[in-house]
């Protein structure tokens, strides 16, 4: 199995676990039935977020600051780090913390690319954007105009950004 279809199938899993069945997907929620606490928090520089774990506990702390759809991402990115990185050895007075930054976002190590993806597969799944897609173009809507996207992206709550990705590496667009 890759690792973006470990990624893809640990999501899926996930929705399945706690029956979500359509968009938005409640991250929040989630995070709190996999028994991960999430906490909000204004945090300085470019921190969006961070996974602290100590023993059994876990705790997804989530600048505050930021929009809405930022902190929605970070979650999800911060509960694939949770899900798919149970093992990783990153040891501070025997606290895991990983924290999501910018240069998480650059895509250069292997867990962060892993923690990237499982968040777009949690929040945009893929049936769920083909479906979502495929009902805005049977309304008479206009695919691969910024209007489209924005209604996807408000229908998923995610950024217009990220949803311009999804589509794209879905192949619903041939545009970012």
């Amino acid at each position: 199995m890759t690792p973006r279809t470990k990624t893809a199938a640990e999501a899926a899993q996930l929705l399945e676990r706690h029956g979500v069945t359509a968009p938005p997907v409640p991250v929040r929620k989630l995070a709190e039935l996999e028994r991960v606490k999430v906490v909000g928090r204004p945090f300085e520089g470019n921190v969006s977020g961070m996974l602290v774990r100590k023993g059994d506990q876990a705790i997804i702390g989530v600048n505050r600051l930021h929009a809405e759809t930022r902190q929605r991402f970070t979650i999800a990115h911060e509960l694939g780090h949770y899900l798919l990185h149970p093992h990783k050895k990153k040891v501070v007075d025997e606290v895991r913390r990983d924290f999501r930054d910018d240069v998480a976002s650059l895509g250069i190590e292997r867990s962060e690319i892993d923690a990237n993806a499982f968040a777009a597969e949690l929040l945009m799944p893929q049936a769920f954007v083909t479906q979502v897609h495929a009902d805005l173009i049977d309304e008479g809507e206009e695919p691969e105009t910024d209007q489209f996207v924005s209604h996807l992206a408000d229908r998923f709550e995610v950024s217009r950004d990220a949803m311009s990705y999804r589509l794209y590496n879905l192949g619903l667009s041939r545009q970012i």
